[in-house]
This record gives structure tokens, sequence and C-alpha cells, in this order.
């Protein structure tokens, strides 16, 4: 009888040796979910208005990004269109890329970037957002005051930026 139960509490010990080893490695295994980077940058009115908001870039994956501009103060019935610049707001800035227009009606613009290429030629990434000299402008229409701009924000490398002037944006 002795022999059963030592064999007995010998392969217990085995088993349980075995699924303290296996949870181990299961839980040491799982990696904890990468937090998605992002990084927001305001948005200063550009005039007399009061418009203010923010403009909130979020990687999604490697070389897709997610751009959310948020507006306050602005008309419900306009569209304003929106642009990403080269060059700080109080340059003229060739366009780098067109992104979707402020809806009036919610404040918000929603651009996904997936993979795109500047019009440079320089593939957009994340990495790059931070090294970039560049601006966001947001219109008054795309009709007779298509140039004016509305609000504007630097980006990248101008974020810390002294308010000195806005240039008008042409030929786009």
């Amino acid at each position: 009888m002795r022999i059963r139960f030592e064999t007995f509490i010998s392969a217990t010990m085995k088993y349980f040796f075995i699924l303290f080893t296996l949870t181990a490695l299961m839980f040491s295994c799982q990696q904890k979910a990468a937090e998605p980077r992002q990084k927001t940058y305001y948005i200063n009115r550009a005039n007399l208005n009061n418009v203010r908001g923010e403009a909130v870039f979020e990687e999604l994956s490697p070389g897709k990004i997610k751009v959310v501009i948020s507006l306050t103060d602005i008309s419900p019935q306009a569209e304003h269109p929106a642009h990403l610049h080269f060059g700080s707001v109080r340059e003229v800035g060739e366009l780098a890329f067109a992104l979707n227009p402020v809806e009036g009606a919610t404040g918000k613009s929603v651009t996904i970037l997936d993979q795109v290429e500047l019009s440079n030629g320089e593939p957009f990434t994340y990495e790059l957002l931070d090294e970039m000299n560049g601006s966001i402008k947001i219109h008054m229409n795309d009709n007779l005051f298509k140039h004016m701009v509305l609000a504007f924000g630097n980006i990248g490398k101008n974020e810390d930026y002294f308010f000195d002037g806005v240039a008008v944006c042409t030929g786009h």
C-alpha cells in the first residue's frame, strides 16, 4: 500500500508541476498591446473669429495615421477645406496633402492616411510627423475666400510657434 501512495503523490506532484509551468508560460508569453502613439497640436484662430481647436494625429498601424481636426465656433452651414502644408503657418508653404474638409455641422474632419506619399514623394509616417517642418491650415471656404485661412496650427518641429502672422494659401 505504501508504494501506491508514494506513486500517487509523485504523479500528482508531476501533474501540478506541469500545470504550473504551462500556466506560467501562458502568462509570460502574452504581450501587452502597445498603446497607440498620438500627438495633439493646437489650432488657433487666424483672424477676428473665435474659431479654435486641435488636430490629433494617431498612429493606427505602421504607415497608417488618423488625423482628426476638431474646431469650435464655426458656422454649421459651412464646409472648410483643410490642408497639411510644408513650412510654418507664416510661410505660404507648398501643399503636402489635402485633408478631408471640416464639416460645419460637426466641427470635425477625419482623414485616414494609409501608406500615403506627400506631394514631395516622401511617405508620411508617424516618425516623420515629429521632424516635419509643417503646418495645418483650415480655409474659409472653397469658393470666393478659398485663399483665406480661418484657423491654423503648426506641426512637427514648428509646434512651439509664437504668433507673428499667417500666410495666405495659394496653388491649390
